[in-house]
């Protein structure tokens, strides 16, 4: 989706928009990656789909380990370079970010660019960003789950926990 309407060829949206803000949705009864030209509109889209019980019931379905509503969860983000929550742990405590990933040391003698495979849960919203400085397609995730990134785990190069501050994008 972008801007709330269905894609049909998302190589060619990718192409026209190289910077997007996009979070996870849902739309009829699937889940897809909504993205967005505009930050804001991005927000309002992670904020309504907090109440969403139909996204909520997908996510659950989709057994992505999201925890109920009022349940104490970690305020740290784990990222794990290895997909379902193994490998090394960079933690990202709450406010705090990480502008170059190629900067953080991962296993002694590699970094953490482009490596992180799977996401803890947090009790605070998150971005990851395909580019340094926080630059490039960015990835909002505004609800508290575990799971594997897939794909786009595979272009993350900057990291955000927004903790108690909201974005302002």
């Amino acid at each position: 989706m972008l801007n709330g309407e269905l894609v049909d060829d998302v190589e060619r949206m990718n192409k026209e928009y190289p910077s997007l803000y996009i979070t996870p949705a849902a739309y009829g009864s699937s889940l897809v990656l909504a993205a967005f030209t505009d930050g804001r509109a991005m927000l309002a889209e992670a904020r309504r789909m907090e109440g969403d019980a139909e996204f909520h019931w997908l996510m659950e379905e989709r057994g992505l380990g999201c925890l109920p509503e009022g349940a104490p969860a970690p305020t740290v983000l784990e990222a794990n370079d290895l997909p379902d929550l193994k490998g090394e742990i960079l933690r990202v405590p709450p406010e705090k970010s990480i502008k170059d990933l190629a900067t953080k040391a991962r296993r002694g003698f590699l970094n953490w660019d482009n490596a992180i495979r799977s996401v803890d849960v947090c009790a605070y919203p998150y971005t990851l960003c395909d580019g340094k400085n926080f630059t490039g397609n960015m990835y909002f995730v505004n609800f508290r789950c575990g799971f594997t990134l897939g794909s786009f785990g595979l272009i993350t190069s900057s990291i955000v926990n927004w903790g108690t501050s909201p974005p302002t994008f």
